[in-house]
């Protein structure tokens, strides 16, 4: 390591305050866990003379090393797991949980959806069923691998896309709600249904009598994936109400 003296304290001092602003940041990332027995005291008394200061900074200096090295590493370690997530035959996506319990969500969901559009528990299951194939049973909201290669892919629990997306993200901002929340997704599922033209399926829907009929409908007609891999759906509709059609 080599000397400082009073000339290069300065560059010294503004490396020690770059540190606070870089662990500030860190902290805010969510990696305060990772950095916890790298902080230290930063407090620094800059009016005392170069030789007393130099090992505290010095000493900073190390913490911040170790500090941005813990960041790396962690950001590598996000990358990979999400390459290796697996979803079944769902999309592959990044995990984002709306709630510990996927089973409760969907049922809460269903619950949701059948007062908000006026649907028996069957056609409320065949909409959540696709919902919960669309997101790997509700714990993956953004899609990993887009379809259409360089674009962003899926969102939320219609893993809506392109322009849809885009009205999905602005809707949630205007509603002050986190895109990756159970509200926005939600939300926005309803003002879609009762405010544009993806709402056309209704008239269908209304007329199934069955959680599978009701899933080939929305499937079909709200959805539209280029592949429908109808048995999933057909099954997670069924889960949501006991298997009984």
């Amino acid at each position: 390591m080599a000397l400082y003296n009073k000339n290069n304290l300065s560059s010294l001092e503004t490396a020690a305050r770059s540190y606070q602003g870089t662990k500030d940041k860190i902290e805010r990332m969510g990696l305060a866990g990772r950095t916890r027995t790298a902080n230290a005291d930063m407090s620094l008394d800059i009016e005392k003379p170069g030789s007393e200061l130099v090992p505290k900074l010095v000493s900073r200096m190390k913490n911040f090393v170790e500090l941005t090295d813990n960041a790396k590493q962690a950001r590598s370690e996000l990358i990979n797991r999400i390459n290796k997530e697996q979803s079944g035959e769902s999309p592959k996506s990044i995990e984002t949980p709306v709630s510990s319990n996927t089973q409760e969500t969907g049922e809460r969901l269903m619950s949701d959806v059948a007062e908000a559009l006026g649907l028996t528990d069957k056609q409320a299951a065949g909409i959540v069923g696709n919902f919960a194939h669309e997101t790997g049973d509700f714990k993956f909201l953004q899609e990993l691998k887009p379809v259409v290669p360089g674009s962003k892919g899926g969102r939320g629990f219609a893993m809506w896309t392109g322009p849809r997306r885009k009205a999905f993200e602005a809707w949630s901002a205007q509603n002050s709600l986190d895109p990756d929340s159970y509200e926005a997704s939600f939300g926005f599922f309803i003002h879609e249904v009762q405010n544009t033209s993806e709402g056309r399926f209704m008239d269908k829907l209304q007329e199934a009598t069955t959680a599978e009929e009701a899933a080939r409908i929305f499937s079909k007609n709200y959805l539209r994936p280029g592949k429908p891999m109808m048995d999933s759906r057909i099954s997670r509709a069924n889960s949501y109400i006991g298997g009984q059609e």
